[in-house]
């Protein structure tokens, strides 16, 4: 199947023309959701980075009070370009400005099932490698404060493990496609992935 790779109206023209490789498309097949909705045709655009410190970790987002782990990222806020989003939520995720940027590929997820309680039915997420520079501090929303979120540094491997050990344990139905596309992200970085051009 081919997919066609859009961007948020305010991407700039070298992001646009950035060879984005797809790094995984994840559909509600992969979790064995068959109870589709009417689809919105809405698109959700979102970054991921994935720092990496000299000791060669990686750093990720634990809730200590649910202890699950993600890649640091979010949604791309209207008006932004994507390198920006980038900026704005490594700082608040990380603690991190970050530099020596590489943007990697992008993860499709279509979430056309009931169990979807957004308005948009698809999500792509912009995946870039990244080296932290001075730490300023982290700033997390509400709701990330109230499930106590974290930025711990670990083993890439380790991360691939933990995210794997989640796979068909996960209840929410989001949270299945959030751990997959982490998984497919961090898995496509240790096979060699994201070596391509910077920003």
């Amino acid at each position: 199947m081919i997919d066609v790779l859009f961007f948020p109206e305010n991407a700039t023209q070298e992001e646009r023309q950035t060879d984005w490789k797809k790094i995984a498309r994840i559909s509600d097949m992969d979790f064995g959701f068959d109870t589709p909705k009417e689809k919105s045709g809405k698109i959700k655009f979102s970054v991921r980075v994935v720092l990496i410190n000299d000791k060669d970790e990686i750093c990720v987002v634990k809730s200590e009070k649910y202890g699950y782990m993600q890649l640091p990222g979010g949604g791309i806020d209207k008006g932004e370009s994507i390198i920006e989003a980038l900026h704005r939520e490594a700082k608040e995720e990380t603690g991190f400005l970050i530099n020596d940027i590489n943007p990697i590929g992008y993860v499709l997820e279509k979430r056309e099932d009931i169990r979807n309680n957004h308005d948009w039915d698809q999500s792509v997420s912009y995946v870039f490698k990244a080296l932290p520079d001075k730490e300023v501090g982290t700033n997390y929303t509400e709701d990330e404060r109230a499930e106590d979120f974290r930025p711990i540094w670990m083993k890439l491997d380790d991360f691939i493990i933990e995210q794997e050990k989640n796979e068909g344990k996960t209840e929410s139905y989001s949270g299945c496609f959030s751990n997959r596309r982490d998984l497919e992200i961090a898995k496509f970085i240790k096979s060699g992935g994201g070596e391509l051009g910077r920003y």
